[in-house]
């Protein structure tokens, strides 16, 4: 189990997973700055083990926008939102996350590979939707619990 606290992961780049109230998913990029939620940091290699599944399937959808990549770095951004999920990036400095990139068709939360599943069953904001977000504070997803 990966536990962490908040300190651990300030200044390193994490990435998480959560559903919303419609079943859809997100990934989130601390990019060293932004809110861990309490139910990431239980156990951090569980969302990059999932994280890993999500990617290793094919892809669902297209991108309906992402960012373009450092030369021959990989998109991660790009690609899950090629897999139904939405994809939103926090800031070094704090404040809010920012969507990057989105679906054409957001996957539900079923069509994932069991270790999404199972991480996502720990952490949905089920007072929160993905779809028409275009940034996401530590307030909201604190009262989207």
């Amino acid at each position: 189990m990966g536990a962490k606290s908040a300190d651990d992961i300030w200044g390193a780049e994490y990435d998480w997973l959560a559903g919303d109230q419609d079943g859809h998913v997100a990934l989130f990029t601390t990019a060293g700055g932004g809110y861990p939620p309490d139910a990431f940091l239980l156990d951090t290699d569980a969302h990059a083990n999932a994280i890993r599944a999500v990617l290793a399937g094919p892809a669902s959808t297209s991108a309906r926008f992402a960012p373009l990549p450092a030369a021959q770095n990989e998109n991660t951004w790009e690609l899950v939102a090629e897999r139904g999920l939405y994809a939103f990036d926090a800031d070094i400095d704090g404040g809010p996350y920012r969507l990057v990139a989105a679906p054409e068709s957001a996957i539900d939360v079923s069509h994932l590979p069991e270790a999404a599943v199972d991480v996502i069953r720990v952490l949905t904001f089920s007072r929160l939707r993905f779809a028409g977000r275009t940034t996401l504070s530590e307030q909201d997803l604190r009262r989207g619990r």
